[in-house]
């Protein structure tokens, strides 16, 4: 997959524009334009960044190569939009593009199962995704995207890691669901057996370790324990690649230039803390960039 590039535009909230093209060159022709951020600066402090005017139902439809396809998420707080009324990129995207969004997600689960009933306890990603009420087991997914839980990193729940399986073990049943290692594996494989869609797990934004005046700084997770969480991720996509699997990484925590597109005054306004973004934080900063990412890695530039 060619590198996405990045720029921060001052358009309009709202006011999003198609980055994508109308036809298909062919790949010699093809040129990737960078991300189309809608980030306002004027905006921060000014209003409240889960005002009604950033609401899904008040997004601009564009003409989309995503229109109808169909992406599946899982994951826990970032994907349910826990401080942005339940709207995250996925209501977004789905806004302005057309797609199909359905998202299967919880606050404060984890990727490892801790063998706990809903009501007294988290509820893993697998067991939801296993068991899902939201994912349609016969539909055509074009894609399926995971997030890598900060919940995974938080207190002494490294604990619960484990060990990356070695190379041949690519079966469900190879994996432990009682750790963080063997639920992204298993995620893998069920996905891949049931859908045969490509794979996506992201990260949240870049945060320190709570050391400084910045606002992106987080005590616990730690931005250094979440930094190694997502490099196992990473470790895992690449031992399934080699069998031939599309799994990816979209990487925000480590993207320089996806930190860098809004000052940390926007950040802190488009953002209720570290982990977790307002309404307009999804809407004119990490919406754009899934926008992007899906139509490269989907081919449909």
């Amino acid at each position: 997959m060619k590198k996405i590039g990045m720029v921060l535009v001052g358009a309009a909230v709202c006011g999003c524009l198609l980055t994508g093209c109308t036809t298909t060159p062919s790949p010699e022709e093809r040129v990737i334009p960078e991300v189309a951020y809608t980030v306002n600066e004027a905006l921060a402090g000014t209003v409240d960044a889960n005002a009604e005017q950033f609401y899904s139902k008040n997004v601009q439809r564009v003409e989309s190569p995503l229109k109808d396809k169909v992406i599946y998420w899982l994951g826990s707080s970032v994907t349910y939009g826990q401080n942005a009324g339940g709207e995250s990129m996925a209501e977004f995207l789905a806004a302005k593009t057309g797609c199909i969004c359905k998202k299967d997600a919880v606050s404060g689960t984890t990727i490892f199962d801790d063998n706990k009933t809903e009501n007294t306890g988290v509820k893993s990603y697998t067991r939801r995704l296993m068991n899902s009420t939201v994912f349609d087991k016969t539909e055509k997914v074009d894609a399926f995207i995971c997030q890598i839980s900060t919940n995974d990193a938080w207190g002494d729940r490294k604990q619960n890691w484990g060990e990356i399986a070695p190379d041949d073990k690519l079966y469900l049943e190879d994996f432990d669901v009682k750790t963080t290692m063997g639920g992204i594996e298993s995620i893998i494989a069920y996905v891949t057996d049931t859908w045969q869609c490509p794979i996506y797990f992201y990260s949240g934004a870049y945060f320190g370790d709570k050391k400084g005046e910045s606002p992106r700084e987080n005590g616990n997770p730690s931005g250094t324990d979440y930094g190694e969480l997502i490099g196992k991720v990473k470790e895992i996509a690449a031992k399934w690649k080699k069998a031939d699997v599309d799994v990816q990484v979209i990487d925000l925590f480590n993207d320089t230039a996806f930190n860098a597109a809004v000052s940390d005054a926007y950040y802190s306004w488009a953002t209720h803390d570290p982990i977790h973004p307002y309404r307009a934080g999804y809407l004119t900063w990490w919406m754009p960039y899934f926008e992007q990412f899906l139509l490269v890695a989907l081919d449909l530039y």
